[in-house]
């Protein structure tokens, strides 16, 4: 069920412009359209990039930009505090959703890094009369189990639905991220236990 989609940044040659400021001592990528925000206006760097989960460095390994996922690492947040642990220092670029959580600025810059902070695309909800909806509507009234990857889905899905408390769905986070979107939705979601596919699945099967 497509609930969202990707669009341009209000400002679209904000990453570039950005690029063109370094060098940066670290790049810190947030998923994986942030990682084809990055491709698009990147092609190398010696900068060390830092990869949110798999998926992220999966986009990177795919635009050819070699990254560092470490793998404890489940969220934004646990993110950004590895990188302070591992003693860099200097500037750091992060490109973002334009309606992206901030936690990630906020503990890169407490430990006094220089934070580049850059809104590189959007995450926008699709149109409430889009056919491809149907079949996913149809499947959570009927109380299907919905697995969501991201705190952008949470939102369209409450624009789309009304409040997801009134369904007879269970849900299932991606990362601990995903689920404080849906708690604040009135939803207690189960959390797979890492931010990979075969973590995910197993969370999806043990709600079936």
């Amino acid at each position: 069920m497509p609930v969202t989609r990707w669009a341009p940044a209000a400002d679209p040659e904000a990453l570039a412009r950005a690029l063109a400021t370094g060098p940066f001592d670290a790049i810190v990528v947030l998923s994986a359209r942030g990682a084809n925000a990055l491709a698009r206006v990147l092609a190398r760097t010696t900068a060390p990039i830092w990869a949110v989960g798999p998926a992220t460095l999966q986009a990177l390994a795919g635009a050819e930009l070699a990254a560092h996922h470490p793998p404890h690492v489940r969220d934004g947040a646990g993110l950004a505090h590895a990188l302070v642990s591992s003693g860099i220092t200097g500037r750091v670029l992060v490109p973002r959703a334009d309606e992206g959580r901030t936690d990630v600025i906020e503990i890169l810059r407490a430990a006094n890094l220089e934070v580049v902070d850059v809104a590189a695309y959007r995450t926008v909800a699709v149109e409430a009369d889009d056919p491809a909806l149907g079949p996913g509507r149809a499947a959570l009234a009927d109380g299907a189990v919905c697995g969501v990857f991201a705190p952008s889905q949470v939102t369209a899905l409450v624009a789309l639905l009304g409040p997801l408390e009134r369904l007879a769905t269970r849900f299932c986070a991606i990362g601990e991220t995903t689920a404080a979107a849906l708690r604040a939705a009135g939803i207690e979601a189960r959390v797979a236990a890492a931010p990979t596919p075969e973590a995910f699945a197993a969370a999806l099967a043990a709600l079936c």
